[in-house]
């Protein structure tokens, strides 16, 4: 499924499996694109190019919300093509140059057969600049900042004078991923929390979002604006209701001392998880991310007593 949807005259949406946000600008006559996250694959790069050059667009520049490998697959074949520049975070653009560090992240060393899929490793491309929180005058979008999910992972917000845009990259999921993947990914799970709740204050400054994954919600609609509004802090209390039930279950598992491998199995087990080595790192990491924020609250607490680190709750 890929479609363009117009939410604005400026402002054009890829709908597909990964959303790519289109900002069109006009600099001294010429048409210029600022593209909002690459998709994930080379074949995502060639459908933006193929699209823009038919819209006369003279230069086009990526700004990467993140550096996963479903957001940044595009940039490759882009860069090599039209030589354009490349905007991110500081901290993401490491990942982004060098995206052997995801999965060595993720599993915690060197690269194995399994992980070396580009489902966690794009092709490395050049950030050309980095960005910061704000305004910036240079892409004519405010930068904010949506941790939890990645590292320094940030939203764009598009303001062209009729409508304002916002793109919350993977700050929230869809229900049907929420389905597929039952445990999402997290990389803070504190940060990610302040985040859901910090969208929930956004969504009366704004009159569209558009998320990397689903449906994109345009509030100022008059037959269903209303009703968009209300799915979207639905959504937002659907994701949240996730981190609740997996920091329940882990409280439940580790009344007795417990390893990191033996909850990821109970996990797995109580979820209906399938098992292989890309959703098993994905999955090992973002429970290390839920024990880590048990156990800032005091809720959980490390032993080392049997000569392996386990997790205990705390009463």
């Amino acid at each position: 499924m890929y479609e363009i949807i117009d939410v604005t005259e400026f402002v054009k949406v890829l709908r597909a499996p990964v959303n790519v946000v289109f900002f069109f600008k006009s600099t001294f006559g010429k048409s210029e694109c600022l593209v909002i996250d690459s998709g994930s694959s080379s074949e995502y790069g060639r459908k933006i190019l193929k699209y823009l050059e038919n819209q006369g667009v003279g230069k086009l520049s990526i700004l990467n919300s993140h550096s996963h490998a479903d957001h940044i697959g595009g940039n490759r074949f882009l860069q090599e093509k039209v030589k354009c520049k490349i905007y991110a975070t500081e901290f993401e653009s490491i990942f982004i140059e060098h995206p052997q560090l995801e999965p060595m992240y993720l599993w915690g060393g060197p690269i194995f057969k399994g992980i070396d899929n580009k489902f966690l490793m794009a092709k490395p491309s050049i950030v050309t600049d980095t960005v910061e929180y704000g305004w910036s005058s240079e892409l004519g979008v405010e930068i904010i900042p949506l941790k939890g999910h990645s590292f320094d992972m940030v939203g764009v917000l598009i303001d062209d004078g009729k409508k304002r845009v916002l793109f919350v990259a993977d700050a929230v999921v869809s229900m049907q991923t929420i389905e597929k993947y039952k445990v999402y990914f997290l990389y803070d799970v504190h940060e990610h929390l302040k985040t859901l709740q910090g969208l929930n204050k956004w969504v009366e400054n704004i009159d569209v979002v558009v998320p990397s994954h689903g449906e994109v919600f345009d509030f100022s609609k008059e037959d269903d604006g209303e009703n968009k509004k209300i799915e979207f802090l639905n959504l937002i209390k659907g994701n949240e209701k996730v981190i609740e039930d997996v920091l329940g279950l882990i409280l439940g598992i580790v009344v007795e001392p417990k390893t990191i491998d033996e909850i990821l199995s109970e996990v797995a087990s109580n979820f209906s998880i399938p098992l292989d080595a890309t959703s098993y790192v994905l999955l090992l990491q973002t429970l290390k991310a839920y024990c880590s924020y048990l156990v800032s609250v005091n809720e959980i607490g490390l032993t080392f007593e049997r000569g392996k680190l386990e997790y205990i709750r705390v009463y």
